[in-house]
């Protein structure tokens, strides 16, 4: 059977084309695997204007490259390229893969090819591996298929840019009208979350030190025939790939509440000191530092007190999205959250759905409401209209919050039937999270244990930094005695590699007594 290999470069050129892989970039490496699918009829890049410069400049000389531009790839266009590509070549399916992934293996390939062919599949993924190590294999028919429904959905939700799940995720909307086949790892990696690619900085920076350690220990890790299980336990067994950069800061720019929450833990984790707003110029050079270390993350302005307590709120979240590569989440009660504010915020993130609310109910009536929160129930409705008004600027970004536990379970079944309903204030969306008794500081309050039979390297010890508002950054926001550093003062480095020696304990097994009782190390914000 006839086929092609097809690379897509067609969104942001992130960090693809920094030579850091012995003189190469994420997109030679991901050539050389490429010119290594065995019978391919050709190579085909799936491309746009912003791209295109750097890979001319990548191509090697008499080598049949098709190139196909277009400005905005959706994924509807992209699964419609597919078949044509496939049709105007007469192949009968695509080798498609992205075109950052230096780690794309031979094998496993090799391996994907041959079942999407003696199973006669429409579709063959691998499942199990980290992400970054395999293609997709996509029948010529099923593509044309896709594309179909792509283009239904995109008539219902609007148009949505390509992205890696972009297949398999359109599939889904009717999955039993394909045949599709599963390579599946012996070895289950996907806990892990690696991703193996060059969209993003944290990605890239993993690529690179997985790389450079792999020169280290002179396996064979540098052409595409490399074993994919040594890579991958090489990868498991390095803290600075387990913990990368951070994705989510929470950063604490008020001291206080409007409710009294039956799970907040504020007094009896600062005993009785009461910390200052933070200063606008500080948090100024906060946000300017996250955007230089880790380039795309989510910043939070609701660690230890509600946001919209500060007189100069709205200043605060403006200064994130002045940065295009970071977005903002708000968690609040809703109480005093303007119109107006929501509006200025609207304005500056440009309708970019980087802009994210949970909005605190944790009831589903007024009499729940008071006993949960502390204040008057008749602020139910308020925090009700706060959802409908905020929906309807930010559609699909606001989700009413309910936090389990013993007190309110009662009321977990009515506050989800309500709440998912697309006639719902919110549309549709809500979030439902997991008591959390801060490392036992708080009484097990928690309805159902839902940890996992064997216990993860914490996730927020990867992938979040808390900032107090005095720039402090404690190890985790139940450490808060803890201190790794001063944000303000310390350049992020020096604070991240104080963190990862507590990743190493992780790693080890070895857990201090608050984490010993802790049970939020399953959980992850972003």
């Amino acid at each position: 059977m006839k086929k092609l290999v097809i690379l897509f470069a067609g969104e942001k050129p992130g960090f693809r084309y920094e030579r850091k892989f012995d003189s190469l970039c994420a997109f030679e490496k991901t050539l050389e695997w490429a010119f290594s699918v065995e019978d391919s009829i050709k190579t085909v890049i799936f491309t746009n204007k912003e791209n295109f410069p750097f890979i001319s400049e990548c191509l090697p000389q008499k080598t049949e490259i098709l190139l196909v531009q277009h400005e905005v790839w959706t994924n509807a266009l992209v699964a419609k390229e597919i078949a044509s590509q496939c049709a105007q070549n007469s192949a009968d399916f695509a080798v498609f893969a992205w075109a950052d992934s230096p780690f794309l293996n031979k094998e496993l390939t090799d391996e994907l090819i041959s079942s999407h062919v003696q199973y006669k599949a429409e579709y063959t993924f691998a499942d199990g591996f980290a992400s970054g190590f395999a293609p997709e294999v996509i029948d010529r028919g099923a593509a044309s298929i896709i594309a179909s429904l792509a283009e239904n959905l995109q008539k219902s939700i609007g148009e949505k840019p390509a992205s890696r799940n972009a297949l398999f995720s359109i599939m889904s909307s009717d999955i039993n009208s394909f045949e599709i086949e599963t390579v599946i790892s012996d070895k289950d990696y996907r806990m892990l979350r690696y991703n193996f690619e060059c969209s993003s900085k944290s990605g890239f920076t993993s690529c690179v030190r997985l790389f450079e350690e792999a020169k280290t220990q002179k396996k064979d890790f540098l052409t595409p025939d490399f074993n994919v299980y040594e890579i991958s336990d090489l990868a498991e067994k390095m803290p600075e790939i387990q913990q990368t950069l951070p994705a989510y800061y929470n950063i604490q720019i008020s001291n206080s509440y409007n409710t009294k929450s039956l799970y907040c833990p504020y007094e009896k984790l600062f005993s009785g000191k009461k910390m200052p707003f933070m200063q606008l110029d500080e948090f100024k050079i906060l946000v300017k530092k996250i955007a230089d270390f880790s380039a795309q993350a989510t910043v939070g302005l609701s660690l230890f007190g509600e946001p919209t307590l500060n007189p100069e709120f709205v200043v605060f979240a403006l200064e994130v999205l002045k940065y295009p590569e970071l977005k903002l989440f708000i968690e609040t009660d809703g109480l005093c959250f303007s119109e107006e504010q929501a509006k200025k915020i609207a304005e500056a993130s440009k309708n970019s759905g980087r802009v994210d609310f949970a909005v605190q109910f944790d009831s589903v009536d007024e009499k729940m409401y008071e006993k949960m929160n502390g204040i008057s129930g008749s602020n139910f409705q308020k925090a009700l209209k706060t959802v409908a008004m905020l929906s309807q600027i930010f559609p699909s970004h606001v989700y009413p919050q309910f936090t389990r536990m013993n007190a309110n379970e009662e009321q977990l079944e009515s506050f989800y039937r309500f709440w998912k309903e697309k006639t719902s204030p919110s549309g549709g969306q809500f979030v439902i999270l997991k008591y959390d008794s801060c490392a036992g500081l708080l009484s097990d309050e928690k309805p159902a244990d839902l940890s996992p039979l064997e216990r993860n390297v914490c996730w927020h010890l990867r992938r979040d930094m808390n900032i107090l508002s005095d720039g402090s950054v404690p190890l985790c926001r139940s450490r808060i005695s803890e201190i790794a550093g001063n944000a303000i003062e310390e350049p992020f480095e020096n604070i991240w590699d104080s963190v990862q020696k507590e990743v190493l304990n992780h790693m080890n097994k070895n857990y201090c007594k608050k984490c010993q009782v802790c049970d939020e190390y399953y959980t992850f914000n972003f």
